[in-house]
């Protein structure tokens, strides 16, 4: 076994020109234009690049099909002296039910790709949030605006659906 360092190059395999001189490879390579290198001259200070982003209309549109369960209650046998209130909302999307209305195909594919965009998006935050605001606050018998909410939640695709799953918690002040 050799080194990296004390490998050898193997040059391709040439078939003599008429005059003596080393011609052209031959085989596959024969049929290959040949390298043209060209010399960097001026090096860019901007990097451009393509980046995907969920359309905030295609998550209008998603949304407006979602089926939720949102359930809470306040914290049972806390120590604590003011209580805490706890919701939990599950959010399913089935790209099946709106596949007429986008190009993407309704598939595991896309359902797994929007899940990737879904985990990062701030406009989802929200959204959650709305959701769980009320039943927080109805809990707590104060104001949506009175409470600070902390949210988690998670994004993940079941085939073609979306399944969002979020835990909050408040404690009035």
């Amino acid at each position: 076994m050799s080194s990296p360092s004390s490998a050898k190059v193997h040059a391709l395999p040439t078939k003599p020109a008429k005059d003596g001189s080393e011609g052209r490879p031959e085989g596959a390579s024969a049929l290959l234009p040949p390298a043209s290198w060209s010399r960097v001259r001026r090096l860019s200070l901007i990097r451009r690049e393509v980046r995907e982003i969920l359309a905030p209309k295609a998550l209008d549109l998603l949304w407006s099909r979602r089926e939720e369960i949102i359930e809470g209650s306040r914290e049972i046998g806390g120590r604590q002296a003011s209580a805490s209130y706890f919701a939990t909302v599950m959010v399913t999307i089935d790209l099946m039910s709106c596949r007429d209305l986008f190009r993407e195909p309704a598939d595991v594919a896309t359902a797994r790709r929007i899940s990737e965009l879904m985990r990062d998006s701030e406009d989802l935050h929200g959204r959650l949030l709305g959701l769980v605001g009320p039943q927080l606050a109805a809990l707590s018998q104060r104001s949506v605006d009175d409470l600070d909410i902390a949210l988690e939640f998670r994004v993940r695709a079941d085939g073609p659906r979306i399944l969002i799953d979020g835990d909050a918690m408040t404690t009035p002040s």
